[in-house]
């Protein structure tokens, strides 16, 4: 009986960060988009891709032969 009891806690808490973690990543923040450097139709794959849509670019920084860009989506 007490098994029980601590699996059924510990799935509501699962359950409820599942949750929190669904409804925060819905929230318009700014993402990070890699992509090959010099292969800026990777980029727009890739941000039409994860914005369904208008993006904005905020800024870029290159790690090695890629590029981290940081995306705004625009609604």
């Amino acid at each position: 009986m007490k098994h029980k009891l601590k699996i059924l806690k510990i799935r509501s808490i699962c359950a409820k960060l599942l949750l929190l973690l669904i409804l925060s990543g819905c929230a318009t923040q700014a993402q990070f988009i890699f992509y090959k450097t010099g292969v800026s139709e990777q980029l727009k794959e890739r941000a039409i891709r994860h914005c369904h849509g208008d993006f904005e670019i905020l800024e870029e920084e290159e790690f090695g032969p890629y590029t981290r860009v940081r995306i705004e989506c625009m609604e």
